[in-house]
């Protein structure tokens, strides 16, 4: 029988994750304007997608994902301490430090690939997919991350191609937050709706609130079932807006009033963690945070 993610099981565990990470990208923030973190990415407004997508996974599925990993790797169960040793460039991290926050993988967990490139990830997930249906013959299905303006990529094109001909247990989950950095959306996409490329390639398609972490969990569940059921790929479209900038080192062309606009769809807003669950969240944050930053540096090996 399929396990469900052993540690997602209430709607209270859910939303304590999203506001760990939360917490975790806004100390991690913090570290970076110190000159202590590297380029980061954060998915601030946009954590009920990855938690609720990776709730109604099972252990054994399979998660790809792009630059803007953390949330992802949280929620697929990677462990806080060497995942933040990851992103610090620490010896102790997931992949010894080497990988940063764009190239990391966790096998354990089958968090199997972040890729720096935009649209990289969908096509690898597309070969995963094929792989874990023709060579490994399971049940396992793959989840693939990516946002709106990876659309506009050749390798989203010949990802989808090559899902529908062959037939690959892949979900497909659009994080559309109508931005690419800083560029919006009538400079690189034609459709009104990011869908509507699937359905070019007769993808059976879905679409929901994606900061409404019930809605998330409920038409996650369905589409997971679907693609696992058929061994056929699915897309996921969940409608989101990116609080923060792309990037740490780059700024944000939106307005103060525009961002204010768009925290009202927060999806922290829609829930409740009682005060203390707060201060224990930080505590057990800061204080892997202290342990990694007393850790050793990774040693670089020439041949």
């Amino acid at each position: 029988m399929l396990q469900l993610q052993t540690h997602l099981k209430t709607k209270a565990e859910l939303e304590q994750q999203m506001l760990l990470v939360r917490l975790l990208e806004d100390r991690l923030q913090e570290l970076c304007l110190q000159g202590l973190g590297a380029d980061l990415h954060f998915s601030r407004g946009q954590e009920a997608i990855s938690t609720g997508v990776c709730s109604v996974l099972a252990e054994t599925d399979y998660v790809v994902t792009h630059h803007r990993t953390i949330a992802h790797a949280i929620a697929k169960g990677v462990p806080l301490k060497p995942l933040v040793a990851e992103i610090l460039g620490k010896a102790e991290g997931i992949n010894g430090g080497m990988a940063g926050e764009m190239h990391m993988s966790y096998l354990p967990k089958r968090f199997m690939f972040s890729w720096q490139l935009v649209g990289t990830c969908i096509s690898v997930a597309a070969g995963l997919a094929w792989a874990v249906k023709n060579h490994l013959c399971t049940k396992d299905i793959v989840v693939v991350f990516f946002g709106d303006a990876a659309t506009a990529n050749a390798q989203f094109h010949e990802a989808l191609n090559i899902a529908a001909v062959q037939k690959v247990p892949l979900l497909l989950v659009c994080e559309n937050n109508h931005l690419a950095g800083n560029v919006t959306p009538e400079y690189y996409s034609p459709v009104q709706r990011e869908i509507q490329r699937a359905a070019a390639y007769g993808i059976v398609t879905s679409s929901t609130n994606g900061n409404d972490l019930g809605a998330v969990v409920d038409t996650a569940r369905a589409a997971a079932h679907y693609v696992r059921a058929n061994s056929r790929p699915m897309l996921l479209e969940c409608t989101t807006a990116r609080l923060g900038r792309h990037k740490q080192g780059m700024g944000d062309i939106r307005s103060k009033a525009e961002l204010e606009v768009l925290s009202q769809q927060d999806p922290l807003r829609r829930i409740d963690v009682a005060p203390d669950v707060r201060e224990h969240l930080q505590r057990e944050i800061e204080s892997v945070i202290q342990e990694v930053l007393a850790g050793p540096d990774p040693v670089l090996r020439r041949e």
